[in-house]
């Protein structure tokens, strides 16, 4: 007797299923980098519009992917159960909503002439609350943290355990960002190598930085709701709000990399390592 062959999509289920973790960082990172690699190299492209698909492109449809192909819809339900859980203590959201944009204010104070600058602009505030919706939208936050967070975070951290779970995921989360240094002026890249590489890397120390507090967060209240509020309070600067007249310059990335870097290994020291993670 000649046994059937596979079909050729369960071969594909049965791989995504056996290595999961792979299959999830492929399914982001390969249509993703040729998608903006064509962009960028082939049509020169800017950043806008053209990329705000990438997120959904690749964490999000990887999440869902490698989840339907470990655990069906019902995996499938609750991973979108934890991207919209939003009923957790209000603490976090003060956390979230208030104590990070205030480190982020905080990492400004050592740029020169930051102090001069200081003062709230009440008519910035409406312009910022319509970037911070486009932001959360289109910017990344909605499509980027129900892969990271939602799906890789637990994922790695079962692998690797909190804190190299966090970090390896901080790494390759930045990574992920990288042909978009090709385009001079995102993440303040410049035209030659030496001005691609240096804002790269500052920027790929804050990813790494980030990982490990956004990891406490995730772990104390498993909501996909408060990591994309984070995610989105992280890139829609608050500068014009309270400091206008101050540059989201390169000084103040290094400076926020020092900032929650420190933040990082004070986590990391009073929770001895496990970062929330339930016992």
């Amino acid at each position: 007797m000649t046994l059937a062959a596979p079909h050729p999509l369960s071969r594909a289920r049965a791989l995504l299923t056996r290595h999961p973790l792979i299959a999830f960082f492929g399914l982001c990172f390969v249509p993703v980098w040729a998608y903006e690699l064509v962009g960028i190299l082939v049509f020169d492209l800017p950043v806008a519009p053209w990329m705000f698909v990438t997120p959904f492109l690749g964490p999000t449809l990887a999440a869902v992917l490698v989840t339907w192909a470990g655990r069906g819809r019902a995996g499938v339900r609750a991973l979108f159960g934890e991207v919209v859980r939003w009923r957790v203590p209000g603490r976090w959201y003060l956390a979230v909503c208030l104590g990070l944009p205030v480190i982020l204010m905080a990492c400004v104070l050592p740029l020169p002439g930051a102090w001069q600058h200081a003062g709230p602009v009440g008519s910035e505030v409406l312009p910022w609350l319509l970037g911070f919706g486009i932001v959360l939208v289109l910017g990344g936050p909605l499509g980027e943290e129900p892969g990271w967070r939602c799906f890789a975070h637990q994922h790695l951290q079962q692998r690797f355990g909190p804190v190299r779970g966090a970090l390896l995921l901080g790494l390759l989360w930045g990574l992920w960002h990288a042909p978009l240094s090709l385009i001079e002026g995102y993440n303040h890249a410049g035209a030659d190598l030496i001005g691609m590489a240096v804002p790269f890397a500052a920027f790929l120390i804050f990813t790494i930085a980030i990982s490990i507090p956004l990891a406490w967060l995730a772990n104390h209240t498993r909501s996909g709701v408060l990591a994309i509020l984070a995610h989105t309070f992280l890139n829609a600067s608050l500068l014009p709000v309270f400091f206008p007249g101050v540059d989201n310059s390169l000084s103040y990335l290094v400076v926020q990399d020092v900032v929650f870097g420190a933040l990082a290994v004070a986590l990391i020291v009073t929770t001895r390592g496990r970062l929330g993670r339930p016992e």
